[in-house]
């Protein structure tokens, strides 16, 4: 039986008025989320059906908080599922959106995972705290790295650095030590990658083509310094030491795909350099000091280490400032192969996010600004899939549109912590005053996403002054050169933790 509010539309007889709610629900389930959305603004009784029937309604709220159904059949029920995205929706609207502390020092995050290696360095233990609302369980994985230690691997001292990526889906643990080399000795030292399994202490991953992947840096004795991240089969390595190595491998093959190289003659410098990210199986990207250059990775058995796609520009600086490229994150949410969420993050909705520190040229006084992007992985991709006569992109051709600005403005220094998580982006900054306390901002960027009611849109945070506009001018900020437009959809949320 029709429901009262759909009466108005469907009262003619004929065609679509003609059908059954039922069938009516069975043709808009075969729509997409976002033709779902405009089926149910075309008139109120559609909005009603759609409201009315829970798997309709889900689909759209799976749609607006950029999630996906992470149900195989015959799991919990829908109405279960809805109320909890509900609840988890309402925490935007409430500004009551769950913070979970920073593990304590020696602890490292990654992908929503923590990382911890014992104080006697031979395991490694893996945390996967309970996520909120989604119903994924807490579980703990622990590789023990003593069999590693006495097959003559690296000796894992406290004071050695280290790099971890973790893939739970594929039982994939890359461990990267850095050892550091006293220059009394004048030796060089190299970075030792290891492709492990992560439940199989230590051990060779099953898959891989070798254990060891090979990264040419010449670490010397400057404190090197590393990042590794895991896409499928392939795994990115940056390592910065007396020189700077960045390198793409298939783990399964043992190619290498993709390399780049930098030499910084002022060192000490290197690291405002540029470091590499896997944005898909075919297209790596090089943070450059400004500039975002997107490489296609090399087909099989070739090797490319020169051919830009494109280069897609950051907005132009006003004369006298520069832009150092300080540090760069994604975070693409964990496959759950061992458990069946509710709901989870959409992977494809995943961000970069880069920092840059702006500062005025020859200036003995270093106040700087802290210009942040965040930049779906996705705008990033279409631009390098398009069809271009130059590489060399404009920013107001590519990123008016397709990504956010965030400015902390004139500060002697920063200390604040940027965590990714998919397309929400967290930003912290201790209270200097109040000791333990910190404020932080959430941001959800992505297509589709409407502001939580109440949240600060285009605006200024009170007390730590950070900028989130549509449009950044002179009165603004004095560091752009031209106005500068952003209108990539974001929500966002201030609120303090403890």
């Amino acid at each position: 039986m029709p429901s009262p509010g759909a009466a108005p539309l469907f009262a003619n007889h004929q065609g679509w008025g003609a059908l059954a709610n039922e069938l009516r629900v069975h043709i808009l389930k075969e729509l997409d989320a976002t033709d779902l959305l405009s089926c149910s603004k075309v008139a109120r009784a559609f909005k009603t059906l759609v409201d009315k029937t829970p798997s309709l309604r889900y689909r759209l709220l799976l749609y607006a908080a950029g999630m996906r159904d992470g149900q195989p059949a015959g799991g919990s029920s829908v109405l279960k599922r809805l109320t909890l995205l509900e609840e988890y929706e309402n925490t935007w609207k409430t500004g009551n959106i769950p913070i979970r502390q920073q593990p304590s020092r020696g602890h490292h995050k990654h992908g929503g995972l923590i990382v911890t290696l014992d104080c006697d360095q031979s395991q490694l233990d893996v945390l996967r705290p309970a996520s909120f609302f989604s119903g994924v369980p807490e579980r703990a994985w622990h590789a023990d790295l003593s069999n590693l230690l006495e097959q003559g691997g690296p000796d894992l001292d406290p004071g050695f650095g280290r790099a971890y990526a973790v893939d739970l889906a594929q039982d994939l643990l890359v461990l990267m030590v850095l050892p550091e080399v006293d220059p009394e000795l004048e030796e060089s030292a190299f970075p030792e990658c290891h492709v492990l399994s992560l439940s199989g202490d230590g051990e060779t991953h099953p898959l891989a083509a070798r254990r060891d992947v090979y990264n040419g840096s010449n670490l010397g004795f400057s404190s090197p310094q590393a990042d590794v991240e895991i896409v499928g089969d392939l795994i990115g390595c940056t390592v910065l030491g007396m020189d700077l190595c960045m390198s793409v491998y298939n783990w399964k093959t043992g190619l290498m795909i993709w390399c780049d190289s930098e030499w910084d003659e002022d060192m000490g410098e290197m690291e405002y350099h540029t470091r590499c990210h896997i944005l898909d199986p075919t297209h790596v990207l090089k943070v450059s000091k400004y500039d975002l250059i997107v490489h296609r990775v090399a087909e099989e058995g070739k090797l490319i280490d020169g051919e830009i796609v494109c280069n897609l520009a950051m907005p132009a600086l006003a004369d006298g400032f520069e832009a150092s490229y300080c540090a760069s994150h994604i975070q693409r949410p964990p496959e759950m192969s061992d458990c069946s969420p509710h709901f989870e993050c959409d992977p494809s909705l995943t961000v970069l996010v880069v920092e840059y520190d702006i500062s005025r040229k020859s200036s003995l006084q270093r106040d700087n600004t802290k210009l942040i992007a965040v930049i779906p992985i996705s705008t990033i991709l279409a631009r390098a899939h398009a069809s271009l006569t130059t590489p060399k992109i404009s920013w107001e051709d590519w990123g008016a549109l397709g990504a956010r600005l965030v400015l902390m403005p004139s500060r002697t220094s920063y200390s604040e912590h940027i965590n990714v998580f998919g397309s929400r982006v967290t930003i912290s900054v201790p209270r200097p005053s109040q000791q333990g306390m910190a404020d932080v901002v959430v941001l959800d960027v992505r297509e589709g996403v409407v502001h939580a009611e109440g949240s600060r849109s285009a605006t200024e945070c009170e007390g730590i002054s950070i900028l989130v506009l549509d449009r950044f001018t002179k009165e603004v900020t004095p560091v752009f050169k031209n106005p500068v437009e952003a209108k990539m959809p974001y929500r966002m949320r201030l609120q303090l933790a403890l």
